[in-house]
């Protein structure tokens, strides 16, 4: 029944906080549960140090967009593979690839890399729909690339290891930039688009000096927490304070204006994210309490008994639900009724987050309400139609990607083990 009454509440376009809040509320109330559980278990949802590092990643991707170290890395990448066939696409996949190691979120790599990019591909003469799916798909790696801000989550619903959650997502996250670079080179190469002029070397020296700030980041921000230096949240503190400092003393673009601007727009988006971690922890509570994951768990087990029939039963629901939900909500709905079938079939729960996490990277640009796709056409003043169009082959590059990182568990556990 709780299930009927969220997708009825979705349906009828009520916000995802609410939705799954009020499905939680629902069910206690109708099963005699006291009241107290729904706000100690809200509470409860947030109350964790390691999810203090989401509000942090979101500030710290804010003040990078609007210290200029987004233009800075676009610019350097460029230079550095521009005089390449399809180097201008390639250097949008790269510099969506940096930012994604700094920001941790896909909506915000897609806004920050595409809105300068997609006016440059355009006039390099690339199909109009080409340059919206490979920005908007580009945008994915947002959440796949470590610090992700859904891997956090994902880590605080199914108690994994944080930090071996961020370094399983590296190889996979260039992996899927590597997919996307080919296709660039691939599609330059069929339409005829010559590559830009030769840079030469000190040109490409002073663009590196000028983004060497921004690709630093990602190797302190990676590199601290691979060496127990600091926490995964501390790691976000580190980048906020470094990101200011840079913004306002290097390049000299953010100010006390611009600052507060930031400060309240990072504010509404954490409490939005932090909001649907509560409410999901409410509904996670009683899933649990009705024992549904156990009594689900026996039912899939009874006819998807291989590690390969239960993957494959989860990327096709997990890929449903990306188009019509979050993917931090989605990731909160599905990791306790995903998480105890792993277990029992022995799948490594840090493979199963990658693959989770890769999946519903995937539902950020799956129509109906993929978000890359409202970003892409409302940077680009392209109507929606129009992005979805360019986005469908970008789909199904992915989800021929997202196999061979299910298939190979190798490419995540590489460089945890």
């Amino acid at each position: 029944m709780i299930i009927i009454f969220l997708a009825v509440l979705l349906l009828i376009g009520a916000p995802i906080a609410v939705s799954i809040g009020l499905s939680g509320f629902y069910a206690l109330v109708q099963n005699g549960i006291s009241i107290d559980v729904f706000a100690r278990t809200l509470f409860a949802g947030v109350d964790s140090f390691s999810l203090m590092a989401i509000p942090f990643f979101i500030y710290a991707g804010d003040l990078m967009l609007a210290g200029g170290i987004s233009k800075r890395l676009i610019d350097f990448a460029k230079r550095l593979v521009g005089r390449i066939t399809g180097g201008l696409p390639i250097a949008g996949v790269m510099s969506s690839m940096i930012f994604a190691a700094i920001s941790g979120s896909s909506p915000a790599t897609v806004a920050a890399i595409g809105g300068i990019m997609i006016p440059s591909l355009n006039e390099a003469q690339y199909p109009k729909r080409f340059t919206l799916g490979l920005m908007s798909a580009a945008g994915t790696l947002g959440i796949i690339i470590p610090p992700s801000i859904t891997l956090l989550v994902y880590g605080g619903a199914a108690e994994v290891s944080i930090s071996d959650l961020f370094i399983a997502g590296i190889i996979p996250g260039i992996f899927i930039g590597i997919v996307l670079m080919i296709a660039s080179y691939i599609v330059a190469k069929r339409a005829g688009i010559k590559s830009e002029e030769t840079v030469s070397f000190v040109e490409l020296w002073h663009s590196f000096r000028k983004a060497v700030w921004g690709l630093v980041l990602p190797i302190i921000i990676l590199g601290g927490i691979y060496t127990g230096i600091f926490t995964p949240t501390e790691a976000a503190g580190v980048a906020i304070v470094y990101s200011m400092l840079i913004g306002a003393f290097i390049y000299k673009e953010l100010n006390l204006k611009n600052l507060i601007q930031i400060t309240i727009k990072s504010v509404v988006t954490s409490a939005m994210i932090m909001l649907i971690i509560a409410s999901a922890n409410i509904f996670s509570w009683y899933l649990t309490y009705q024992q549904i994951p156990a009594k689900l768990a026996s039912v899939i087990l009874g006819f998807a008994d291989t590690q390969l029939m239960f993957l494959l039963m989860v990327t096709v629901i997990l890929l449903i639900a990306g188009m019509f939900l979050d993917a931090s909500a989605a990731v909160l709905i599905f990791t306790p009724l995903f998480l105890p079938i792993t277990m029992e079939l022995g799948i490594d729960p840090v493979h199963f987050g990658v693959i989770m996490i890769v999946n519903l990277a995937i539902g950020m640009i799956t129509p109906p309400f993929g978000l890359n796709l409202y970003v892409a056409a409302g940077i680009s003043k392209m109507p929606i139609m129009e992005v979805i169009k360019g986005v469908l082959p970008f789909i199904i590059i992915l989800i021929m990607a997202l196999f061979v990182i299910m298939f190979v568990p190798q490419l995540s556990l590489f460089l945890v083990k």
